[in-house]
C-alpha cells in the first residue's frame, strides 16, 4: 500500500537480518530487497484482483441516508424486528447492520421519512445525509477470495474516494460515500471490472 518508509524499515530490521544471516547487511542492500519484495506483492495483488472482479456488477444510488441508532445491545432484536416490520411500506428493504453499540441503517431518504414517525428509536438517531450507496455484487469465486474487500477499498482510496462506511456481506460489498464521490467511485470500479473482462 506504499505506507512504509523502506529506509526506516531497513534500519529497523538490520540487526535481525545480520543475526539470522551471520553476515554484514548494508542499509542500501536491505532497501533494495524490501523494494523488490514490495513490487512482488503489488504485482500479485493486481493479478488476483483482475481475476476476482470478473463478472462483478456494480450499482450506485443517490439520495441515501446513513442512520446510526445508538441503543443497548439487549434492545437490538426489538429494534431490528420493528425495522423489518416497517420495511413492507418502503420502496426497498433497508440495509440493517447491528454493530457493537449501535445499529446502522442504510436506506433512501424518502423511505426514512416514512418510518421515522413510526419508530421511537429513529427520532433520536444520528443521520448523515448527502451520501450515495455503492453495491458491488461479486461472483461466487470472488467472494471466497481473501483480501477482496481490502483490495476494493484501497483501490477507491488511491483514486480519491472517501468511504464513510463499508459492509461486507455474502456476495456483496456495500459502501457509503459522499454523494460527490459516488460517480467517481462507480467509474473506478467499472473500469476495474471491465479490465477483468477482456473482450
Amino acid at each position: 500500500m506504499k505506507l512504509m518508509n523502506f529506509h526506516s524499515l531497513a534500519e529497523f530490521i538490520q540487526p535481525q537480518v545480520q543475526q539470522l544471516s551471520g553476515k554484514e547487511a548494508s542499509i542500501n542492500t536491505l532497501v533494495v530487497a524490501i523494494k523488490r519484495f514490495s513490487d512482488t506483492l503489488s504485482n500479485s495483488k493486481s493479478l488476483d484482483a483482475s481475476r476476482v472482479l470478473k463478472d462483478a456488477r456494480i450499482s450506485l444510488s443517490s439520495g441515501i441516508l446513513d442512520v446510526t441508532i445508538r441503543a443497548p445491545r439487549n434492545q437490538f432484536s426489538a429494534i431490528v424486528k420493528e425495522l423489518s416490520e416497517a420495511a413492507g411500506e418502503l420502496s426497498e428493504f433497508p440495509h440493517i447492520f447491528p454493530l457493537s453499540n449501535s445499529i446502522k441503517l442504510i436506506l433512501p431518504e424518502e423511505d426514512y421519512v416514512l418510518v421515522q414517525g413510526k419508530l421511537a428509536h429513529l427520532r433520536e438517531a444520528a443521520t448523515q445525509a448527502n451520501v450515495s450507496k455503492l453495491i458491488l455484487n461479486l461472483s461466487p469465486r470472488a467472494e471466497m477470495t481473501p483480501g477482496i474487500a481490502s483490495y476494493v477499498t484501497e483501490l477507491l482510496f488511491r483514486n480519491g474516494v472517501n468511504i464513510l462506511d463499508a459492509f461486507l456481506g455474502y456476495g456483496d460489498i456495500i459502501m457509503v460515500v459522499d454523494y460527490k464521490d459516488g460517480p467517481l467511485a462507480y467509474d473506478v470500479l467499472q473500469r476495474e471490472i471491465q479490465s477483468s473482462n477482456p473482450a
